[in-house]
């Protein structure tokens, strides 16, 4: 998905764009931001030219068709005012274009382009003097949602997440180094997995340490098949298993259970 902030400058793009953004952040997902401003630091384009302007909105739109062809969700704010750039990229890609405009006085007024085009067809308009920026937000989703990170991502149905060293790896000399998972698999760990897969588990590994190598290892150890997922961060999952992990209840015991606990027992 790619939201589409334009408008002229000052009438609060960026403003709602980010509003957005920590609005997704709550649904789960990452989104990543391409302000015109920013863009323009980043490529030293000052030029406020046709021809420079155009310049900055195909670069937008190259780095927004990158990360939507990697499947990420993108937000740009950036005044973008030739419509015929705007329609061929809604025609491309998964687009919501928002119209970004306001009557007020903004003090911005002596940096509006001339001969900005705005929207006709297939865009959300939201008039920032009349719309607070929660209700901007709420509006944009309510048009244009994006799909659900829960029913997505967070399935738990007979799904285990299982650590890697010392539980599928062997991991018989501790830690030697993020990139060397040297060893063989566990002992059973294959056919176990295995029948696991085969009854309808799901399985996925969740590790710090870095999910190439642990494909790569599971590879070469010929376990790639077993694994939906290698992931650095933690996800929903019906079971954890982790040779470090603690089951945890409620607080009443836990500095007892923890004194006791092989991994702080002297």
């Amino acid at each position: 998905m790619i939201y589409w902030f334009t408008g002229q400058p000052g009438h609060g793009k960026t403003t709602l764009a980010k509003a957005l953004i920590a609005q997704l952040r709550r649904l789960g997902y990452a989104p990543h931001h391409i302000d015109g401003d920013d863009l323009r630091d980043i490529t030293g384009n000052k030029d406020y030219t046709e021809e420079g302007r155009i310049s900055n909105v195909q670069n937008a739109q190259s780095i927004a068709r990158y990360l939507h062809h990697k499947n990420e969700v993108v937000v740009v704010s950036l005044v973008a005012p030739y419509r015929s750039m705007r329609e061929e990229l809604k025609t491309s890609v998964d687009t919501t274009e928002i119209y970004v405009h306001t009557e007020e006085i903004r003090g911005r007024e002596e940096n509006h382009v001339a001969n900005y085009e705005a929207p006709l067809v297939n865009y959300i308009d939201i008039d920032t003097g009349a719309t607070t920026i929660d209700e901007g937000v709420e509006i944009v989703l309510g048009l244009s949602p994006v799909p659900s990170k829960e029913l997505k991502t967070l399935d738990k149905r007979k799904t285990l997440a299982v650590d890697f060293d010392g539980v599928i790896h062997k991991y018989s000399k501790g830690f030697q180094g993020l990139d060397n998972a040297y060893d063989p698999p566990m002992d059973g760990a294959r056919e176990v997995l295995q029948r696991l897969k085969d009854k309808g588990y799901v399985l996925k590994i969740m590790s710090s340490r870095p999910a190439l190598v642990i494909e790569e290892w599971l590879v070469k150890y010929d376990m790639a098949d077993l694994f939906d997922t290698v992931s650095n961060s933690k996800f929903a999952a019906t079971v954890y298993l982790d040779d470090r992990g603690f089951h945890f209840t409620n607080w009443d015991n836990v500095e007892e259970r923890l004194a006791k606990h092989p991994k702080f027992a002297q």
